[in-house]
């Protein structure tokens, strides 16, 4: 690309070729360092060292080169400098984790060539050459390829004890052994393979197929029992659950929206709808376009137009958070603009939606556990059930005082359920809690009641995903407790922090949830082993701090905000 844009600058070319939109990131350097040169610049003098990789055994009707070319691409920059890791998803074969992975992509783009079931392809990051831990970096996106693969390896790989133990955290590192049977079991193995497998002259044992040893030739006939069903069902949620079809009705709507008539509006249209890369080159052209400017300097002079198209892309995005705002508040009034800004700040964390996705590899496992022998093939039906019985809860004409659409709100918001100070992936245990919670609604229960036969099976499982969010929430207010007062007695604090952690879970659970207080006490009750409804309830409340007047830096906290930094 760079002796193609040297050729059409010398020759000012560039409006005849298919390039022409990408004009602007090269043009203005190579007229600089022609006249560095004098004018006269002869590219049939530069030579230029070019590897060719041949693979011999690999051509012919039957073959895939292409499969060993990526597989050298990969292997070479994990010994040079190495790749991001959204290239390695993309790229890599020795893992069977980032072909399931891929295979989501493809399920995309075939989807957005024949009708929209699912969300469309420029609503997913999948060229980030970095890694952001929590969500994606891009605005206009809703989820990334990061996010699908700890769907794919939470879901899939497990191990199964984060599906079927809701009290457990994610920590450590799991035993591959132990991920390569339960993938076995999830993709239904036995159906797919006979005892053995022979590929590319090598005989596979179906019983030790796993991440890194798997049969490459027959990695289609995984994928495909991948997509059919466990790739199609997290597409489902994360397409047809109601905050995250509103970001993608937007997303299109912006779209179409979108007048191009100028190379700097293509080059942002292009960033955001298309161009794999362009975004990252935006803003890497506009971060050194500062830093030759100065930060201080006046900036008078004209601009390239790869510096006006990221300056369109800042400017363009709150008029995109007004049509988001539209689609799922259905106002785009200043005020709603920022609540929905609060929900999505949420909505598209990976928490969130890994928690969405293991809810549901959690209630598949409670089925199999009820119903014995399940068809893997009811897994997108069992999907969109969820989603039907979540966009149920979530509706806006539900009757209550609270809209739900908010309910995992944190900011600017009364009594919220989401106290989650710190939302990283691994707080996706949590957030399966908030959506099982939404499932127990009645209205809700019903559209996945046929699917899970005992709701007792279901109640025990709520119960304790909430002990385990009610011990998070204790642990905060705990720490944050120890710092404001140091000399207190820790057990008195615990008890405190315990009570207050409770109550206010009692009070978010009855407003989103309409949970009375009575049943919240009962679980309570026998989930501590208490004796008394909530022992040691905090009896000063927000408002009883508030009304004291004078110096209450020894009352006891009851709002983690009031001790933690929420930002």
């Amino acid at each position: 690309m760079a002796l193609l844009a040297i050729e059409r600058t010398h020759t000012n070319s560039w409006q005849t070729t298919t390039g022409a939109r990408f004009r602007s990131f090269y043009e203005a350097q190579v007229k600089q360092e022609l006249r560095r040169h004098g004018g006269d610049f002869d590219l049939s003098a530069i030579e230029v060292p070019v590897a060719v990789c041949w693979f011999p055994e690999k051509t012919g009707p039957e073959q895939e080169p292409h499969r060993a070319a990526r597989k050298l691409f990969v292997d070479v920059n994990k010994e040079a400098k190495p790749p991001s890791e959204s290239r390695i998803i993309l790229l890599s074969d020795s893992e069977l984790v980032n072909v399931l992975t891929r295979s989501m992509l493809g399920e995309l783009r075939e989807n957005q060539n024949h009708n929209a079931e699912y969300l469309p392809l420029y609503a997913v990051e999948y060229d980030n050459p970095e890694v952001n831990s929590s969500r994606p970096a891009r605005w206009s996106v809703m989820t990334n390829i990061h996010l699908l693969k700890m769907a794919v390896d939470r879901c899939i790989f497990g191990p199964p004890k984060y599906l079927q133990n809701v009290k457990l955290k994610i920590v450590g590192r799991p035993s591959p052994p132990e991920r390569d049977a339960f993938m076995r079991e999830q993709l239904n193995m036995a159906e797919l393979f006979g005892s053995e497998v022979e590929d590319g002259g090598f005989t596979y044992q179906r019983d030790n197929i796993g991440d890194r040893e798997f049969p490459l030739g027959q990695s289609s006939v995984i994928s495909h029992q991948f997509t059919q069903t466990w790739g199609r069902a997290m597409l489902t949620l994360l397409s047809r659950t109601a905050p995250y079809a509103a970001h993608a009705n937007a997303l299109t709507k912006f779209k179409d929206d979108w007048h191009v008539d100028d190379t700097f509006m293509s080059l942002a249209h292009d960033a955001l709808f298309s161009g794999v890369g362009v975004y990252w080159t935006l803003r890497d052209s506009y971060d050194h376009y500062l830093t030759e400017q100065g930060k201080g300097a006046t900036r008078q002079q004209s601009k390239s137009d790869v510096v006006r198209a990221w300056e369109l892309l800042k400017k363009r995005e709150s008029d995109f958070e007004v049509y988001r705002s539209n689609a799922y508040l259905e106002s785009g009034k200043r005020e709603v603009v920022q609540v929905s800004k609060n929900a999505y700040a949420v909505f598209n964390t990976h928490a969130c939606q890994l928690g969405l996705i293991m809810t549901m590899g959690t209630l598949w496992e409670l089925r199999k556990k009820q119903v014995g022998k399940v068809n893997l093939a009811d897994l997108p039906s069992f999907a969109e059930a969820m989603v039907e019985g979540l966009n149920t809860f979530l509706a806006k004409d539900n009757g209550k005082v609270k809209d739900r659409r908010q309910v995992l709100v944190k900011k600017d918001i009364k009594n919220p359920v989401n106290q989650i100070a710190n939302m990283d992936t691994p707080q996706a245990v949590y957030f399966r809690f908030f959506w099982l919670q939404m499932l127990a609604v009645p209205e809700a229960w019903e559209a996945i009641a046929s699917w899970i036969p005992d709701r007792n099976g279901f109640d025990n499982i709520l119960g304790q995903a909430r002990e385990l969010y009610l011990d998070l929430c204790t642990d905060q207010r705990f720490k944050a407790l120890k710092t404001s007062r140091p000399s207190t007695e820790e057990a008195k604090l615990r008890s405190e922090a315990e009570a207050a952690a409770s109550k206010a879970l009692m009070r978010s659970l009855r407003d989103w949830f309409d949970l009375p207080e009575d049943s919240y006490e009962l679980w309570y009750r026998e989930e501590r082993g208490k004796s008394k409804g909530l022992a040691a309830v905090v009896e000063q409340t927000e408002d009883d701090v508030e009304d004291a007047g004078g110096d209450n830096s020894h009352a006891p906290a009851t709002k983690l905000a009031d001790l933690l930094d929420d930002e």
